[in-house]
């Protein structure tokens, strides 16, 4: 009677083991019913200065059905199998965890917060191999009859509770323990007076040293021995070749007798469309071999070439400095015994290849496949760094004055801008290490997810350029709104010492005044001088932004549609799959009921076809101070009308999409102007205009979504936007063909 509902891990954070190690325990941190409860995060925060060997995990759950404490007498398995229905992608999740750094469940705790440490203990007690550990912060249990009985394992379990508690009452907390403790469970109770529903320091450091005690009690066990195929490939950025007897048969000496291994070659131009660059070191006359290179068609296929008679070892370490990237993250291939034993020991990190091996080719296939999901070349990128380091080391004077001739500019995206740009949020999270400051990594494909919650994190894309050349987008840093905690902060070593970092977190900072800054993030908010910051939206800007990161958005396209929601147009157009005819608004690149106000709205374009959402024009900072007392009273229906006039003598078809009426305003957004009585007044005025104007069509959300699937009164969860945009979707499949025929002219 649940599978209408499934619980589903829509996506997660990994923070990886604070020492920089492979994985010794893995601690999976879930709250099921409430994904935008920051608990999960600043736990893990918390410990894992102390578990250093540790990895923590942070799914996020999505079609929550459960409330904390609700498991009735009359239905006793309802909560289990709502939580339950949500097992499997658990499941899921853990094996993957095991598979991906060699754990077994001995090395695995689960951490349940509310309503997720029902799932915690109904998934791991129904484990075969017994668990690390399990924590209950203020939840309840649920799912087991005969516990002695139908539990498969025994791992030691805290459960941690609060006595004013007037969620879980504390007389649930006692039958929880009673039930563990009557099924031989190892159960250990931390009962904190005075508490409510919440965690406090002492709960929080008291689980913290439960689990380290498990662990410890279970032994530190060797990981896995991962071998260079699944390990190195994923993680290499740089390949440094050498020439003769590896890229091709013979040597340069002996010019008639050289054969390109045209596997090789091509290796390496796959590599490049998939962002994995090439360099060279080769003991060569450097004329020669550009020349030989350039006839083969290979030289641009290169950056940082070192070719001269000179040792290998200090070459290898000078070229990785000055590309700024790490030695792990490089692998060296060479036919020389001696030249691959050199380069080793200079750079122990660094992996290398004997090019006369059968082995060497079949990496260089794995490679190529291990990244063939990167479609994004990063070879003028490492140029342009390469002109940067050249000018540099010529260069008089200090470290800052070079910097100031160099014209360096940043901009900034956010909000709904931030959709076109998740492949490469992604990728930089999951490919920084050196710049990576929190030591984060995310699914794939789960970014998107991720910027769709606008009310519950910011994030801030940057994308740079100097006069050396564009160096695309270069970092992302992001911050949940109501702790003010920052989530994700990695950068590109390619812009290392530039001061960029400072930037992008001085643009934090006047989002969050508050801004929750860990000690291991040794930036400071400033704007250095030698910075330009442009305007994102500013002339020329989005539009060479586009150009150069290939988006779809860039061009000349035909527009049919526009999405009119603020920081929720690009979530809608993205699930709606209507990109490649729509443009979005985003702030302050946006239409809202207030620009008819002063007319502005006759200035902007608006293609046949637009996607309007209601919850825009709720806020009093988007009107005149001086008419607020009137906005309500007639005001609003003045400006709607006219629009809708507009539209009407013009041609367009509008789809406005309501707000969930049953949504409470948090008291932040009442003082903001998003009371009950506005929401309801406003969307009255479109259901009267919609029933008067055939351009007008109404989505009311109130008739399918449940109150349950909105952030707050004026912003959606994920799985609400997908549904909004189906339906969006299906409005724009049904329009007349001839509503696109016919010309739309920009007023004014």
């Amino acid at each position: 009677m649940f599978e209408d509902f499934p619980l589903k891990i829509s996506f997660d954070t990994k923070m990886m083991p604070f020492d920089g190690c492979d994985p010794q325990l893995a601690v999976v941190l879930i709250n099921a019913a409430r994904p935008g409860d920051p608990t999960p995060r600043l736990l893990a925060e918390r410990w894992r200065g102390h578990l250093t060997k540790a990895l923590f995990a942070l799914p996020q759950f999505e079609n929550h059905q459960l409330s904390a404490g609700t498991a009735q007498a009359a239905s006793p398995y309802r909560a289990a199998i709502e939580l339950g229905l949500g097992e499997s992608d658990l499941e899921a999740y853990i094996a993957q965890i095991r598979s991906e750094y060699g754990l077994d469940n001995s090395q695995i705790a689960i951490i349940g917060y509310a309503e997720g440490m029902t799932l915690a203990l109904y998934y791991g007690l129904r484990q075969q191999d017994s668990l690390c550990a399990i924590i209950g912060f203020s939840g309840d249990m649920a799912g087991f009859s005969d516990m002695r009985s139908e539990i498969a394992s025994r791992p030691p379990v805290l459960l941690v509770h609060g006595e004013k508690d007037d969620v879980v009452l504390p007389g649930t907390f006692m039958n929880n323990y009673s039930r563990l403790s009557g099924a031989d469970v190892p159960v250990t109770a931390c009962f904190r007076p005075g508490l409510g529903h919440q965690v406090d320091d002492l709960g929080a450091d008291s689980a913290m040293f439960f689990l380290q005690g498990a662990h410890g009690a279970r032994g530190i066990r060797p990981t896995r021995k991962k071998t260079l195929s699944e390990d190195v490939a994923k993680s290499i950025k740089l390949v440094i070749w050498d020439l003769d007897e590896t890229l091709w048969q013979g040597t340069l000496d002996d010019a008639d007798t050289i054969h390109v291994y045209e596997s090789r070659a091509e290796a390496i131009r796959r590599l490049n469309a998939s962002g994995v660059v090439s360099a060279i070191c080769s003991k060569n006359d450097f004329e020669t071999a550009r020349r030989k290179l350039e006839a083969l068609g290979l030289w641009d296929e290169f950056v940082f070439p070192r070719i001269a008679f000179v040792p290998k070892g200090a070459a290898i370490q000078a070229l990785i400095a000055d590309m700024q990237l790490k030695p792990k993250n490089c692998l060296f291939i060479d036919d020389n015994d001696l030249n691959l034993a050199e380069a080793k020991a200079t750079l122990p990190d660094l992996h290398t290849l004997d090019a006369k091996e059968e082995a060497c080719d079949a990496f260089l296939h794995h490679l190529v496949e291990a990244h063939s999901g990167v479609e994004k070349s990063r070879v003028e990128e490492y140029r342009a760094l390469q002109a940067r380091v050249s000018e540099s080391q010529t260069f008089e004077g200090s470290r800052e004055s070079f910097l100031r001739t160099c014209d360096i500019h940043v901009a900034i995206a956010t909000s709904s801008d931030l959709i076109d740009f998740t492949p490469r949020i992604e990728e930089l999270i999951n490919r920084t290490n050196q710049l990576n400051y929190l030591k984060t990594r995310v699914e794939p494909g789960s970014m998107i997810h991720y910027v769709s919650e606008a009310s519950l994190r910011e994030g801030f894309a940057v994308f740079a350029w100097d006069k050396f050349g564009y160096h695309g987008l270069v970092g992302f840093l992001s911050a949940e709104t109501e702790t003010e905690s920052i989530q994700h902060m990695a950068f590109s070593c390619r812009i290392m010492h530039m001061g960029i970092e400072s930037v992008v977190l001085e643009r934090a900072f006047q989002r969050f005044r508050n801004l929750q800054v860990p000690d291991s993030i040794p930036v400071r908010p400033e704007i250095p001088d030698w910075i330009t910051v442009e305007n994102f939206n500013g002339p020329g800007i989005r539009e060479r932004i586009f150009a150069e990161e290939k988006s779809i958005a860039a061009g000349n396209r035909d527009i049919r549609i526009r999405f009119m929601a603020n920081c929720q147009s690009g979530i809608f157009c993205h699930y709606a799959g209507l990109r490649d005819v729509a443009e979005i608004d985003s702030m302050p690149r946006v239409f809202m009921m207030p620009h008819v106000l002063n007319k502005s709205y006759l200035q902007q374009h608006f293609p046949p076809a637009l996607v309007y959402y209601i919850g825009t024009d709720y806020y009093n900072l988007m009107w005149p101070p001086e008419l607020l007392g009137i906005l309500d009273k007639g005001l609003y229906e003045v400006c709607a009308t006219e629009f809708c006039e507009y539209l009407k003598a013009n041609g367009n078809r509008m789809l406005l999409i309501t707000s969930p009426s049953d949504v409470e305003p948090s008291d932040f957004l009442v003082v903001r102007g998003v009371t009950k009585e506005r929401m309801a007044a406003m969307s009255s005025v479109w259901r009267k205009l919609a029933n008067s104007y055939d351009c007008i069509d109404l989505m009311d959300v109130d008739s399918f979504l449940s109150p349950d699937l909105a952030a707050d009164s004026t912003h959606f969860r994920v799985e609400a936007s997908r549904e909004i945009a189906g339906r969006i979707a299906d409005w724009y499949k049904a329009l007349p063909s001839g509503l696109f025929e016919q010309p739309l002219a920009l007023a004014g």
